[in-house]
């Protein structure tokens, strides 16, 4: 399932910094008093005392592009009452970029005709990133950290280091970050089941792999109509089988990363791996998982999932997806929607053992803003608003005046009279969640919310808390670790390794017998080995090593 993220906003009356003159994308400006260069030839803002108006009281209108093939324009402004209250209200225009299911292709046609939005969305530590820095087609943001409270108040001190670019400067604002201060760990990753077709069948055991595949082939026999999963998302699959399996190795061109160890391995030295993939073979040649899922764009899922169609789904943000398909089915009848349930996972495995997500404090992407951008300043300013519990708070409550007029002392909103009256379905077509840059203060008060009334409490806080509590690896021991200049002889290996996975992976799951799966998984260990796959596994364990020693692991 695509990853689909969540919401936020907030309003502090900032006192804010002045003018900025940035440089033009060719390095040269006909203003040079108005800009610094460091020892780099990086040109830096310039930041005085002046004071910006605060955000909302001026239009403020830029572009946004998330680099990644799912993400689509979620139509800001017209679907939401979160974006719609920013625009009416906060006079914010937001243009979305979509990246047309390609986003390599996009991105790569945007840097060479040098049209570059405002805002870009895209992982850090990557050759993208890299060259947009090396370039410099983006702001250092180093000067808006110094003059802005809430980002840098948040983010901490030995992250904010680890962001820091090869030139040293800070180019990104990170989004779903953590701190060693959040004591509510949240997590996205898990499991959802149909609750009225679980009901109807008599709730059957459901906590392993062996449980999933009869429950799985018992809504195939008794529901025609019903998808029994959606997709078999092979990170949670790898997941289950335990010893900390981390999912995200999975990513691009997938690795073991042996914590026993403490190595990078062939992940076809894991066992894992081939059962995970002849787990996805069997669910779709017994049509158990949608026959579209290598195919099917989000939309398309999210559909199949909010009309109920589907009997279980995972994800990698299924608490989102989950919340949403949830209050939609609630809202048309009180005893549909969707329950989460713990992680399942192989027989034998220890379930405590069981980890498929990990946290971070550098978050899962930043949000960059280009030298295309009019006013880079000001855009800074809502995203550093937007990070504060405040902006936390309307993003996933709504804006105030709607179902809430005050909150707690944990900054939890406190349901209205009008919150008390509205019917489900009023409150689904709300459609809050809209949140292009979280941060902790999200865990802070969805945690203080449940507090308050845990049998009223949002659904997809309670399943992020609950998740979270399974949380055990530190994600930010692999930053980096996929940043590879793609013009080296192992980034052209890399590119190359890239496409093979993405053959083999297609023809793993139309394998029609054993004896084919067993050959053709034979056939992508030897075609990786034969692109440089060791080279790829020796430079991955530098970096998670130098990580590593960094972070005192």
């Amino acid at each position: 399932m695509k990853k689909i993220r969540k919401r936020l906003f907030g309003g502090l009356s900032l006192i804010l910094a002045g003018s900025l003159v940035l440089s033009a994308c060719s390095g040269n400006s006909n203003n040079p008093g108005n800009e610094q260069t460091n020892s780099t030839g990086t040109q830096t803002p310039e930041v005085t005392g002046e004071a910006l108006p605060a955000f909302g009281e001026q239009p403020l209108e830029f572009s946004y592009y998330m680099n990644y093939d799912w993400a689509s324009p979620s139509g800001y402004g017209t679907n939401d009452a979160v974006t719609k209250w920013l625009k009416e209200e906060k006079k914010m225009n937001w243009t979305e970029i979509g990246s047309n299911g390609n986003a390599k292709q996009k991105f790569g046609t945007m840097v060479a005709s040098d049209t570059l939005p405002d805002v870009i969305a895209l992982d850090p530590n990557t050759p993208e990133f890299e060259n947009l820095v090396k370039n410099k087609k983006i702001v250092p943001l180093d000067a808006y950290y110094d003059k802005y409270p809430n980002l840098k108040d948040l983010i901490d001190p030995d992250t904010m280091e680890m962001m820091r670019a090869s030139d040293g400067h800070v180019y990104g604002m990170p989004s779903w970050f953590g701190s060693s201060r959040n004591e509510n760990q949240m997590a996205s990753f898990g499991w959802i089941v149909n609750r009225k077709i679980y009901a109807e069948l008599g709730k059957p055991k459901l906590e392993t792999f062996d449980d999933l595949y009869a429950y799985l082939k018992l809504v195939k026999d008794k529901y025609p109509d019903i998808i029994p999963m959606q997709d078999p998302s092979e990170m949670m699959i790898y997941g289950g089988y335990g010893d900390l399996r981390w999912s995200d190795s999975l990513k691009e061109v997938p690795v073991y990363v042996n914590f026993k160890t403490k190595a990078i391995e062939s992940i076809f030295t894991d066992p894992a791996f081939k059962k995970m993939k002849e787990m996805t073979n069997k669910l779709y040649q017994e049509g158990l998982v949608s026959q579209d899922f290598l195919t099917q764009s989000g939309e398309q899922a999210t559909e199949k999932l909010n009309s109920g169609r589907i009997a279980v789904q995972t994800a990698n943000s299924i608490t989102s997806i989950g919340r949403a398909a949830n209050n939609i089915l609630q809202a048309k009848d009180p005893a549909a929607g969707y329950d989460f349930i713990p992680y399942l996972y192989a027989d034998g495995v220890d379930p405590a053992a069981v980890a498929p997500i990990g946290f971070g404090k550098l978050g899962w992407n930043q949000t960059v803003i280009t030298t295309s951008a009019k006013e880079p300043e000001r855009i800074f300013q809502f995203f550093d608003w937007w990070a504060s519990a405040e902006g936390q708070r309307v993003s996933t409550y709504g804006p105030p005046g709607i179902l809430w007029d005050t909150f707690d002392e944990n900054g939890a909103p406190i349901d209205n009279e009008k919150s008390k009256t509205m019917t489900m379905e009023e409150k689904a077509n709300l459609k809050l969640g809209w949140n292009p840059l979280g941060s902790w203060q999200f865990h802070k008060i969805g945690a203080a919310r449940v507090k308050q009334n845990p049998e009223k409490a949002e659904w997809d806080v309670v399943a992020s808390l609950f998740y979270g509590k399974f949380v055990k690896t530190n994600n930010d021991q692999f930053n980096g670790i996929m940043n590879i200049d793609s013009k080296s002889k192992l980034g052209i290996d890399f590119a190359r390794m890239k496409q093979i996975v993405k053959d083999y992976d297609a023809k793993l799951v139309f394998a029609r017998d054993q004896a084919e799966f067993d050959s053709v998984f034979k056939q992508y260990e030897d075609a990786l080995n034969a692109s440089g796959y060791m080279d790829l596994i020796a430079h991955e364990t530098e970096v998670w090593k130098k990580n590593r020693e960094k972070m005192g692991l």
